[in-house]
């Protein structure tokens, strides 16, 4: 390193500090401003989160195509998720079309939850639940509501906007649990999204309405098509890949290659787009001992709530899966009713969850509950030679994500090689002091990732942050042309094929000249 003397030479290191003066007035290099301070999102306007783009009614195709109904539920835990989940909700609203999206649900962690400034100045117990009063996602969703894009019933905003019922989306912002790692609490949000979505009267409301458009028919309002088809859970670090119609497209229920499937996995799952066993895991492995030495049971009785039947003593095996999930209307029904039941398959497998305090029950119950109940004939059928959906063989995994949970792995064989996106010290300071991933993931994707995601055909990858690297966020979701030729291509097929290099890659942090010490010759 050149060390600067002044003594030495005071002319020629006097032009060389002006010198570096003019580069920086002229330059303005934004990796030096960022390192010095926390960084800016640069490529987000003023008006980005002020202005909600309805759903649009132009179609992509020239034909009709049929659609599911999809009720989403975001989950959002701290800032970076919040101003994350702002991302998500645009790409979900805006890449829409009229009855694609029925309901979009946002649960709010409620330690940071969806009280204003004022609320926490009176009452210094809420400490930081201001986070979403603040936020970007707090604005679009005001934006979504003010112009009548989306209608809300919920008292979260303050009563402010409650348009006419008639308008396209749902969209209501809840803060009600605070669920902890590892823990039943995980399961929480999800459970309560489901059961709204089957009871508010909202939904019975929708019911009415059909029952009244039949022309004074009798039929049985159980016959009427529910106000939703599909309940999707998502984390706020999520991004689809695809628009939210095609995804309404490919879910349909009459001729969709995803219709009628329950999707309980991830890209990380050891058996793929089917459950995981907890025999499948050999002895000795993490999942495998944890359950068994908490004393899980093999063998349980309960009501399968379907049917009415006893089912007395039977064999009930441990599955593993995914928090994040795309389910049918007909097993959420069926989920809720065995947890209300408190004979049901769902209470009695939540009591021996909670009672044995075995951990990631938020990765087991729903697997569980769907592969011993009448449903386990509707997880994805899968083509034997490479295990991709069988309707829909480009689709590897519902969601892709990065993580090394089993690498090495069940079996003992690392599957894992390629460099990961380290987190830089800044990014403490847009998160609130949240570290890095957990050793074994999830992991953040950044544009190094493209290869992988385009491999797996997945409408959904996790975790991305435009904290970490914006680029994904500026690329999807993919949108289909209009034009005829690249139709005919999937929205994979036109993502960039980046990769990892084989070598690694070391990312040097940008010089920060005012702190380099250099010596002038």
């Amino acid at each position: 390193m050149v060390t600067l003397n002044m003594a030495s030479s005071p002319k020629k290191s006097l032009c060389f500090l002006l010198a570096l003066v003019l580069l920086s007035i002229v330059f303005q290099p934004t990796s030096c401003a960022s390192a010095q301070a926390a960084p800016n999102n640069d490529f987000e306007t003023d008006d980005m989160w002020s202005q909600c783009n309805c759903p649009s009614s132009a179609s992509t195709t020239n034909k009709k195509q049929n659609h599911a109904k999809m009720a989403y539920l975001i989950s959002v835990h701290n800032r970076r998720t919040i101003h994350d989940g702002a991302y998500l909700l645009k790409s979900l609203m805006e890449t829409s079309h009229p009855g694609n999206t029925a309901v979009i649900l946002i649960h709010v962690d409620h330690r940071v939850g969806i009280a204003n400034p004022a609320e926490v100045a009176k009452n210094e117990t809420l400490k930081n639940q201001f986070l979403y009063h603040e936020s970007p996602l707090r604005r679009y969703v005001d934006a979504c509501l003010a112009n009548s894009c989306a209608r809300s019933n919920n008292d979260s905003n303050d009563g402010a906007h409650k348009t006419n019922a008639d308008n396209n989306v749902l969209l209501e912002v809840h803060s009600h649990f605070a669920p902890n790692w590892g823990q039943w609490s995980m399961n929480q949000p999800t459970i309560w999204g489901m059961e709204y979505l089957l009871y508010h009267p909202q939904f019975q409301r929708n019911t009415n309405k059909l029952r009244l458009g039949k022309t004074m028919s009798s039929e049985n309002p159980s016959s009427l098509p529910p106000p939703w088809d599909v309940f999707v859970n998502l984390s706020g670090d999520t991004l689809p890949v695809i628009s939210a119609q095609r995804i309404s497209q490919l879910f349909n229920t009459i001729d969709g290659p995803l219709g009628n499937t329950n999707f309980v996995t991830s890209s990380s799952c050891a058996t793929g787009l089917i459950p995981t066993s907890i025999f499948d895991f050999p002895k000795g492995t993490m999942k495998r001992s944890h359950y068994f030495q908490h004393g899980i049971p093999k063998r349980h009785s309960y009501v399968d709530t379907l049917s009415g039947e006893w089912k007395i003593n039977v064999e009930t095996p441990i599955y593993f899966g995914s928090q994040w999930m795309a389910l049918t209307h007909d097993f959420v029904n069926y989920v809720i009713r065995s947890l209300s039941h408190p004979n049901g398959l769902g209470s009695v497998l939540k009591k021996t969850f909670v009672d044995t305090e075995v951990q990631m029950t938020d990765e087991s119950f729903f697997a569980t509950v769907l592969m011993n109940s009448p449903f386990n004939n509707t997880i994805p059928k899968l083509n034997k030679d490479d295990k991709s959906l069988l309707n829909y063989p480009s689709m590897q995994s519902l969601r892709y994500e990065r993580m090394d949970e089993n690498a090495p792995n069940a079996w003992d064989k690392w599957t894992s090689s390629n460099s990961l996106y380290d987190i830089p010290p800044k990014f403490k300071s847009v998160t609130d002091g949240e570290g890095p991933s957990k050793p074994w993931g999830p992991y953040f994707l950044g544009l190094y990732d493209l290869g992988d995601i385009k491999d797996s055909g997945a409408l959904f990858i996790r975790k991305v942050s435009w904290s970490v690297d914006e680029n994904l966020v500026r690329m999807l979701p993919v949108l289909r042309s209009e034009s005829e030729e690249e139709r005919m291509l999937l929205e994979w097929d036109v993502l960039p094929d980046i990769r990892w290099p084989k070598n690694g890659v070391k990312i040097k942090d940008p010089w920060v000249w005012s702190e380099e010490n250099e010596e002038v010759e």
